[in-house]
């Protein structure tokens, strides 16, 4: 008995031993190598937060140029840009209804004031006329009778009364119908040259119907916004001269012909000057220039490079470094020159102000100033 317990003893023992070496030393050996790599992996991550964070800390300074505001003796005079505006724009637009039966006029067409550029068919409202004239004969007809009756009793006086009231319908109803033929010929009630025709023959026009833009540009306005600063002395009726950029070695001569009194929401004061167009040097409409003003003398300015805006001429704004960070800072400029603007608040002589560098930074960056 005993020798048989040996023998199942020894026969279990050899099968642990293979279910051990088959599947559960595997296991462990896939778990301590599991662990090893996690180690290696949260090592690696802290290596690359290190290196991370070491990299933030250098791009978080930013290198900038920088220039000083000074002093300096400028001219009173200043140029703006602009555009040129018609003196005089229509948008034609039909006061009657009826069918086109003849349109006289084209894209570019050049027309003069009272120049017939359209008819509609009227032939309906000759016929109404008609009649309208022959109910008229008749009802003076009828009231010249009855004055005559009136004298000897035939008629009484509110008789005569009504007939003259027919007389003024029937004279109403003519002139109304003559005003309504009237407006089938469609006139140009300026000059000037013809654009955006929108009828053709045949169309159908009801009042309000847009019929064609006409634009005279024998004399142009140019259109500019001033800022406070030099608004204050620009006059109605002053001459200043204008440069157009199509022609930038020309010189016009214009007049200021209005000043708004009261700022855009850009906070500037739109500004007109009226020209003649050159025939020589022909401009049209949307083409744009530059105005100078001229006042002489000269005047003591802060002035700060062009290029230290960060803003736009509209909304002026600029960093200045203090402690080693930019600030942005809002300021308020007069004349702009070709390189240089003039600074009437918000800085003041000895600030460092960021010359190059700012499409980089923001409110409150770390900066480094080269040279």
């Amino acid at each position: 008995m005993e020798n048989q317990e040996l023998h199942k003893n020894s026969g279990q023992q050899p099968k642990k031993k293979g279910v051990f070496r088959r599947i559960i030393l595997p296991i462990l050996i896939g778990i301590v190598i599991l662990v090893i790599i996690m180690a290696k992996l949260g090592s690696n991550k802290e290596k690359m937060d290190a290196n991370a964070s070491i990299t933030e800390q250098k791009m978080t300074i930013f290198p900038v140029t920088v220039a000083e505001p000074k002093m300096e003796t400028v001219s009173q005079d200043f140029e703006l840009n602009g555009n040129f505006i018609p003196d005089h724009q229509l948008s034609f637009v039909s006061e009657t209804s009826g069918r086109v039966k003849t349109l006289n006029i084209e894209n570019g067409d050049v027309v003069t004031a009272g120049k017939v550029i359209a008819t509609l068919d009227n032939e309906q409202i000759r016929i109404d006329l008609a009649l309208a004239k022959t109910t008229l004969d008749k009802a003076k007809s009828d009231l010249e009778k009855y004055e005559r009756m009136v004298t000897s009793g035939a008629v009484n006086k509110q008789q005569v009364e009504d007939k003259r009231m027919e007389v003024n319908t029937a004279d109403a109803k003519v002139k109304t119908l003559q005003h309504s033929l009237k407006l089938t010929t469609i006139v140009s009630p300026i000059s000037g040259v013809v654009s955006n025709v929108a009828i053709e023959k045949g169309s159908y026009l009801a009042p309000g119907t847009a019929i064609a833009d006409i634009v005279d540009i024998k004399s142009l306005k140019m259109s500019v916004k001033l800022l406070d600063v030099q608004v204050v002395r620009v006059k109605t009726g002053q001459s200043v001269n204008i440069i157009p950029d199509l022609y930038n070695t020309t010189s016009i001569a214009g007049k200021v012909v209005s000043v708004s009194p009261q700022a855009d929401g850009s906070k500037k004061f739109n500004t007109e000057i009226r020209f003649t167009n050159p025939a020589k040097t022909p401009l049209k409409s949307g083409m744009t220039g530059k105005v100078k003003f001229t006042f002489g003398g000269t005047k003591e300015a802060l002035t700060i490079p062009l290029k230290c805006l960060a803003g736009s001429i509209k909304d002026p704004k600029v960093f200045v470094i203090r402690d080693g960070k930019a600030h942005l800072t809002k300021i308020e400029i007069g004349a702009v020159d070709d390189d240089k603007i003039e600074v009437v608040s918000g800085l003041t002589e000895g600030m460092k102000v960021v010359k190059t560098g700012q499409l980089n930074i923001d409110n409150g960056s770390k900066v480094k100033i080269i040279k």
